[in-house]
């Protein structure tokens, strides 16, 4: 992982999520700020820096507990973040896994733009289970 000061921040605000804790996440986004979920799935969309504690509450009430995110790798520079990630949880009495990226844009420090893509095996799990995803 790079030493650069995005990731460092990175690294806190995932671990604090992880936790319940969505204080240091949020205050990296600027109140202008978009948070895009870029997949086939039920929280796909772009949200608002107020919608995004919605967006983890759809995403508790789609996972449950089981939802399990592990970082692969942060790259980080004055403009971008990018986390890769290793995520797992079970939807619907499934049980998925897969890797994603998840984008920020950085302006001064906080975030403008958020943007999450997730591998195939997300994307195929959503589009055979496009009526659960559409709950």
């Amino acid at each position: 992982m790079t030493s650069h000061h995005h990731a460092q921040l990175l690294q806190e605000a995932y671990q604090a999520a992880g936790q319940g804790d969505l204080r240091p996440l949020l205050g990296l986004l600027t109140e202008d700020a978009t948070w895009a979920d870029s997949t086939l799935g039920p929280l796909a969309g772009t949200y608002t820096k107020a919608e995004v504690p919605q967006f983890f509450a759809a995403m508790a009430d789609i996972y449950g507990i089981t939802l399990q995110l592990e970082i692969a790798g942060i790259v980080a520079d004055d403009d971008h973040g990018i986390v890769l990630t290793r995520e797992s949880g079970t939807a619907h009495g499934e049980r998925l896994a897969w890797t994603g990226a998840h984008i920020w844009s950085f302006d001064q420090g906080r975030c403008h733009r958020f943007a999450a893509y997730a591998s195939a095996e997300y994307q195929r799990f959503w589009s055979q289970n496009r009526t659960a995803a559409n709950r």
